[in-house]
């Protein structure tokens, strides 16, 4: 794990595997720390990669699961409802046109 981690590469990782080694970082640096040692550069590094990485994944997976519920919800709604929105947008996009000079 020790080498995957010092010769990181992000693009052909999955989420759970980019969460194992950011486990396994932060245990190495805590170790470190914990040793009285200097923990090496390379380690800040990976950490933040990985963080960074995680954060991003979790954000487009969370934007993902939030679109998939809005269609959802359209889905459900009644067509007139449906019907009162799209003219409500259409008068708005008349509206808009008539104003362009």
């Amino acid at each position: 794990m020790l080498e995957r981690l010092k010769s990181l590469n992000i693009e052909g990782m999955d989420l759970d595997e980019a969460v194992a080694l950011r486990m396994f970082a932060g245990q190495l640096r805590d170790f470190y720390e914990k040793m009285q040692l200097e923990p090496p550069e390379w380690l800040d590094t990976r950490i933040k990669e990985l963080s960074r990485e995680i954060k991003s994944r979790t954000a487009d997976m969370l934007e993902k699961r939030l679109r998939e519920a809005k269609a959802r919800r359209e889905a459900l709604k009644p067509a007139t409802e449906r019907r009162e929105e799209v003219d409500a947008e259409i008068k708005r996009l008349e509206e808009q046109l008539a104003g362009q000079p």
